[in-house]
């Protein structure tokens, strides 16, 4: 008798094919340094106190081989929640919640969680893409915007928690 295939609920997406670059966005570069542009990545974990940075598994632009990075969440797209088969991408993500302090280990990526990864990674990026606006002299004025930021990441974060 043949044991199942192993997979796990993972959120899918791909890297953008196009992205701004260098100061003020002047310049484009297509997908990034580590991938290609359009390629699969499977995000496997993120940083919800940050709401800037997901950590992904895909395969890399050159070597082909599956690579576990840390990216910024404009430079994914096409957000949808699958079941991963794939062996190289199992183990790789194996290897990520063996080190990384999860008490439930890989049995942390469930449907649910994938769904919410994919809802939540679109106000991360609306709230990226929200252009900082210029700070007056004022000390007093200067912390109010941060101040807001900050605030907003915490709800996200205790929400986020609270769900768990």
């Amino acid at each position: 008798m043949s044991t199942p295939p192993e997979s796990c609920w993972t959120a899918v997406a791909n890297i953008v094919r196009e992205r701004p670059y260098g100061p003020g966005g002047t310049e484009t570069r297509r997908g990034t340094k580590h991938f290609a542009p359009g390629a699969k990545v499977y995000i496997i974990d993120w940083y919800a106190g940050m709401c800037e940075r997901i950590i992904v598994v895909g395969q890399h632009r050159s070597a082909k081989d599956f690579v576990t990075l840390v990216i910024d969440v404009k430079l994914v797209e096409n957000l949808r929640s699958k079941v991963c088969y794939h062996p190289g991408v199992i183990a790789k993500i194996k290897e990520h919640y063996a080190q990384a302090y999860v008490p439930k280990g890989i049995a942390h990526l469930t449907q649910e969680f994938a769904e919410r990864v994919c809802a939540t990674i679109p106000h991360w990026q609306a709230q990226a893409r929200q252009p900082t606006p210029p700070s007056p002299m004022s000390p007093a004025t200067t912390l109010q915007p941060a101040a807001n930021s900050l605030l907003t990441r915490l709800r996200l974060a205790l929400a986020f928690l609270l769900k768990n």
